[in-house]
């Protein structure tokens, strides 16, 4: 009996271990806008995002600026 609950708190265990493990693997995100005085250009967005923050640019449309569009970028903070 005693190495029945030996196994089952090695088994607890490693599944703690493991979902510690992956709360600390997961990242927070944040977004940044890169040029806000031209209108996006998709390329020069995506390359400047990842030169600058290792991130994703992406297109969108500010509503403050009377809806141009503005490069986003996503990374890991």
């Amino acid at each position: 009996m005693a190495k029945l609950s030996c196994s089952y708190f090695l088994v607890l265990m490693l599944v703690l271990s493991a979902f510690l493990m992956v709360e600390r693997a997961e990242g927070k995100l944040c977004h940044v806008t890169i040029v806000k005085e031209m209108p996006c250009d998709i390329v020069d967005c995506r390359l400047s995002c990842f030169n600058g923050y290792n991130g994703v640019g992406k297109c969108f449309d500010d509503p403050k600026v009377g809806g141009t569009q503005n490069c986003g970028c996503l990374y890991n903070c």
